[in-house]
């Protein structure tokens, strides 16, 4: 038997570079699942909510459509690709996680949610949180910049394509600096000595709650637990917004930050993977 990918509807394409088209996973030509590709900037290829149907799991369809979409995000000039296991949609998520190790793709990234307490954490005593002042912005906007871009490069891309993707989503995310809609940027003070920052999203958008972008110790005060501080203002913070989830991104091999967003009772909900295509 055959296993293809079928168009299901035109190619899309937006305006910042990124495309995207969806497709039936088809076993000579019947259609037995689906998967949705998209090119985000800085020429990233995702597959998203790929899924075979019951009766024709584990027989190797998911690893053809996987395959085979490789090749179509190499044919759109990708040079990596992504895929996310979703531990709530997944019966086996370790089996899954193997399956797709077995690809060749390597742990990038986890979205981990917390539900919070009715109540603000307390923080501890002569910490308070403040809102950043737009004289201190542009040097923390330079910091973040730059630990974004590290990020991305050692994630395996390019670094023309990490600044693509950094501009796009700054833009997308800080368009309007202090002032960009549920955008709320917080410096942390310990006995009035700023010490760290946080930045979150406070809107909720379908699945997805209020979020946490960055959380950046300064460098002279890393090691005195100010992180669990700044995120203990950032659930503060979602409250004082009306929300009651709070959700943020660790990328792999950060263990300290896994370690403490455990400890304080976050939980994964998505693993992201990623795999180049060199």
């Amino acid at each position: 038997m055959t296993t293809t990918l079928r168009p299901t509807g035109p190619e899309t394409r937006t305006p910042l570079g990124g495309r995207g088209r969806d497709y039936a996973i088809c076993v000579n030509g019947r259609p037995v699942g689906g998967v949705r590709l998209r090119v985000a900037p800085g020429d990233v290829g995702v597959l998203i909510d790929l899924a075979v149907d019951e009766p024709d799991r584990g027989r190797g369809r998911g690893t053809v459509a996987v395959l085979a979409a490789e090749e179509i995000l190499r044919s759109w000039g990708c040079r990596r690709a992504e895929l996310s296991v979703l531990p709530e949609r997944s019966p086996e998520p370790d089996r899954a996680i193997r399956w797709v190790a077995g690809l060749g793709y390597a742990p990038a990234a986890r979205n981990m949610v917390k539900q919070l307490p009715d109540t603000a954490p307390v923080l501890p005593a002569g910490t308070v949180g403040r809102p950043m002042t737009w004289a201190e912005y542009p040097v923390w906007l330079a910091q973040e910049t730059a630990g974004y871009l590290e990020l991305l490069v050692g994630m395996g891309m390019t670094p023309d394509q990490a600044r693509i993707k950094s501009d796009a989503d700054h833009a997308a995310m800080l368009g309007g600096g202090l002032d960009t809609p549920d955008t709320v940027i917080s410096r942390l003070t310990v006995d009035g000595v700023p010490v760290g920052t946080v930045w979150i999203n406070t809107s909720e958008s379908g699945r997805r709650p209020a979020w946490v972008y960055d959380v950046l110790v300064d460098e002279a005060q890393r090691g005195r637990g100010h992180g669990r501080s700044l995120m203990l203002l950032a659930e503060g913070l979602t409250l004082d917004a009306g929300r009651r989830r709070l959700g943020l991104n660790v990328h792999a091999g950060n263990t300290p930050a896994e370690r403490l967003y455990e400890s304080l009772g976050y939980r994964t909900v998505r693993w992201v993977f990623g795999k180049s295509l060199l």
